[in-house]
């Protein structure tokens, strides 16, 4: 049975945001963000879904802006 998923099972998900692009990796983030958001509060508490998958998001999309300024500043 093929498999639908882009990614190979045993890759980790900060080596997966490596190949997304960056409204892809928006996406994901915005989406994340709305579900924490909805679960705190129906449960009444502050609950994150999956830091790791925010904080993998956000450092490659770090990353990926300060390349771009660096290679504007270089030109």
């Amino acid at each position: 049975m093929a498999s639908c998923l882009p990614f190979h099972e045993d890759e980790s998900f900060d080596q997966r945001v490596k190949s997304l692009a960056d409204d892809e990796l928006l996406e994901i983030w915005a989406e994340t963000q709305q579900i924490d958001h909805l679960l705190s509060t129906q449960m009444e508490t502050e609950f994150s879904l999956a830091p790791e998958y925010e904080r993998a998001i956000v450092a490659e999309l770090r990353l990926r802006s300060c390349r771009r300024l660096s290679q504007s500043a270089g030109t």
